[in-house]
């Protein structure tokens, strides 16, 4: 949305709509920092999917550990596979990227 049409949006009397001068990034697509926030916006869905998925196979390991704390002769192999799966793998490289860009900030902060 432009900022001419955010000026004329309900409630536009309400505040400043001059995000750039608040230190808010832009959400126009042709900001310089739009891609980066998108990336962002990626990896975290990235890691939040992976986490959908991983956590009820790990929540069945830990209750039959709970059980039988030896487990069964496939225990390990299952969790082996639960947590070295690719979107497992992708999911922990987009958090090393989320988790850097965060240090970034508040270094430059």
């Amino acid at each position: 949305m432009s900022k001419d049409e955010l000026d004329q949006a309900p409630g536009a009397g309400l505040g400043s709509t001059d995000l750039g001068s608040a230190g808010v990034r832009s959400a126009e697509p042709d900001a310089p920092d739009f891609d980066h926030t998108w990336s962002l916006l990626r990896d975290t869905a990235e890691v939040h999917a992976a986490r959908g998925e991983v956590a009820p196979l790990v929540r069945d390991l830990i209750a039959s550990l709970t059980e039988d704390p030896l487990g069964e002769e496939d225990t390990t192999t299952r969790l082996t596979e639960a947590l070295d799966s690719p979107r497992a793998r992708s999911a922990r490289e987009a958090r090393a990227r989320i988790r850097a860009d965060l240090q970034n900030e508040v270094r430059t902060r």
